[in-house]
């Protein structure tokens, strides 16, 4: 008897425990609290005066990763919303599928966004940092 209730009590965690994952606190890219709650950090990415491989710059964008979930961005006005467009990078200009590129860098370090787009939608999003 004793067994049979350890046996169950080890098949529900089973099944429960799988679905326990750590809470990721960040915002979705597409939610409009992220102006109210972040515009410091929207001001120094969207700043031109400020550039890309600048230590204010790199900070706001490794600090904004943690805050905000890019992998929610649906369109590239969203993009225009968070990040300088003379700060991108951008490939495939003329095509239906640009590739905008943010390279954040300061000393050694670098921070790169990459959103790749079809038409007026982002389909993917990559970023990495070294």
């Amino acid at each position: 008897m004793k067994q049979l209730l350890i046996f169950s009590l080890l098949c529900a965690f089973a099944f429960i425990l799988p679905g326990c994952r750590s809470v990721d606190n960040r915002l979705p890219a597409e939610d409009i609290e992220i102006f109210a709650r972040y515009p410091e950090l929207i001001s120094i990415l969207k700043n031109p005066r400020i550039p890309p491989n600048s230590k204010e710059k790199y900070d706001a964008a490794k600090e904004f990763i943690k805050k905000v979930d890019l992998h929610f961005t649906r369109e590239t006005a969203t993009i225009n919303k968070f990040f300088n467009h003379r700060d991108a990078q951008i490939s495939g200009l003329n095509t239906e599928t640009p590739v905008f590129t943010f390279n954040y860098q300061y000393l050694n370090k670098s921070l790169q966004i990459r959103f790749f787009t079809y038409r007026m939608f982002v389909t993917r999003i990559e970023i990495k940092e070294k």
